[in-house]
């Protein structure tokens, strides 16, 4: 950061802190900052940041956050309702391949039956000219995604997936080869690959859940044996 931008920086946290003050002033002046309100507002904050923080330090000594594949895999088979694709996803593969090599088109010829090893080699000599590849053809991307980086025109993905599998796109600098090798259309459930990370997190909000309401059931069992908790029946009713 320049010296200018220091000093800029400076100024900006020096003329909020004034407004700040300024304000303040004319608040406290209106009696507003001496309310019982404010008072209650400001130990309500204050209890449920404690109880938060405390809360926040009993999990991290009581979860686990290892998740099983077998616990994932039975929480998707027992919710498919919960896992319907919103988007259209494929496994693919791309070379980005410079239009100056020589060889080009010797690799198109080897790109369709490529196995592993060759696509490797293929995006190392696209990479080491200024190109581009993904070849983790065993990953689901969102189409939507692909758009963003592959130069595809297309108004109907749907029919566009269905009918290009193995093609070319010809660009001024470039010449991008695709290999859709899978595809599954929107409103499908999607494939478990596809949806394992968002389970990781449900099933790990789900325990952190069930170990907070242990807690503070055991909490609140062991305050009312020491007698800490004092009802008042009449709360209650008769």
């Amino acid at each position: 950061m320049s010296k200018e931008d220091s000093m800029l920086v400076g100024k900006g946290f020096i003329d909020n802190w004034i407004k700040k003050q300024v304000i303040l002033e004319y608040a406290n002046q209106s009696d507003i900052g001496s309310t019982d309100e404010i008072n209650r507002k400001v130990e309500a904050y204050r209890e449920d940041l404690i109880a938060y923080e405390y809360r926040k330090k009993m999990l991290l000594e009581k979860l686990d956050t290892n998740i099983t594949f077998e616990e994932s895999k039975a929480y998707y088979e027992a919710h498919p309702e919960n896992f319907e694709l919103k988007q259209n996803i494929i496994r693919f593969v791309f070379i980005k391949m410079p239009i100056q090599l020589e060889n080009k088109y010797h690799y198109w010829n080897k790109f369709g039956k490529a196995d592993g090893e060759e696509l490797a080699d293929m995006a190392v000599m696209a990479l080491k000219n200024g190109g581009n590849a993904f070849i983790e053809s065993e990953k689901w991307v969102a189409f939507d995604d692909i758009l963003k980086v592959v130069p595809i025109n297309t108004y109907n993905q749907e029919s566009f997936i269905n009918n290009n599998r193995l093609f070319k796109i010809d660009e001024a600098n470039f010449v991008w080869y695709i290999h859709i090798k899978d595809f599954m259309i929107r409103d499908n459930i999607s494939p478990f690959d596809f949806v394992k990370d968002n389970i990781h997190e449900i099933l790990l909000n789900k325990r952190k859940l069930k170990i907070m309401e242990e807690i503070e059931r055991q909490m609140v069992l062991k305050a009312y044996k020491k007698n800490k908790v004092k009802v008042n029946a009449g709360l209650y009713g008769k």
